[in-house]
């Protein structure tokens, strides 16, 4: 039994269940059967009484008994009354947290806060919407293009078409087909159903995060103008 949830010491907890068994006892056999130093043993038991758990009776040497362990419950109540009261406290930090205004545009640099903002992207429910600047091919995000595909979202891409980025290009039409030209001298673009845009403008090795859902709504617009009159790329040899 773990009375020190109850708010017990290790020793009291110890001494406690020691006097239960011993029914009545003097501080040094509570002492020795709970294994408290002797030194230590009073301090434990006046503690003890306190907390409404051990009585003493006044015999010629002094000795102890244990409370009726119903006391136990006075002392659940109490932790109980302690964890609604923090629970409340949660939840009135929970209301504050979520009454706080989100950053519509987070900033970062680099390219390890780059790809940990991508990772972090939520996974699109309806559609994904790219523009690539190298069009880089990797694992995890075929396996993501692909569930998503499964799923029904809609993905489309503009990506910069040259000698660098085809052989890429060549394998991302394997996975799926609406992929077109763009002319792009250093932007990536993912937007992601109507709720978040990653950016990164990649000459200056800065990636923006942003869920501005009317500049999102306005960029997704852009694009599909824009892709609609780009060049489909059907087959590369």
């Amino acid at each position: 039994m773990n009375l020190r949830e109850l708010g017990l010491t290790e020793y009291e907890a110890k001494a406690y269940e020691a006097l239960i068994k011993l029914v009545k006892a003097t501080a040094s056999q509570i002492a020795a059967e709970a294994d408290v130093s002797y030194g230590r043993i009073y301090e434990v038991l006046t503690s003890l009484e306190r907390k409404g758990l051990v009585k003493i009776i006044p015999e010629k040497t002094k000795k102890f008994i244990a409370s009726d362990p119903e006391n136990l419950m006075k002392l659940v109540e109490a932790k109980k009354a302690e964890l609604d009261k923090i629970k409340e406290d949660i939840k009135k930090l929970e209301k504050l947290y979520a009454s706080k205004e989100e950053e519509p545009v987070i900033i970062t640099r680099g390219k390890k806060a780059f790809y940990k903002i991508e990772r972090e992207l939520p996974k699109p429910k309806k559609s994904e919407y790219n523009i690539k600047y190298t069009a880089e091919y990797q694992p995890v995000w075929v396996r993501e293009k692909r569930e998503s595909l499964k799923k029904g979202v809609i993905i489309k891409e503009l990506v910069r078409f040259d000698r660098e980025t085809e052989n890429n290009i060549k394998k991302w039409l394997e996975i799926h087909k609406n992929i077109k030209k763009i002319e792009n001298e250093g932007i990536a673009m993912s937007i992601i159903d109507d709720s978040v845009m990653m950016l990164a403008l990649i000459k200056s090795n800065t990636t923006l995060l942003i869920k501005d859902k009317s500049f999102i709504k306005l960029m997704k617009d852009l694009f599909l103008t824009k892709y609609k009159e780009a060049e489909q790329i059907e087959k590369i040899i």
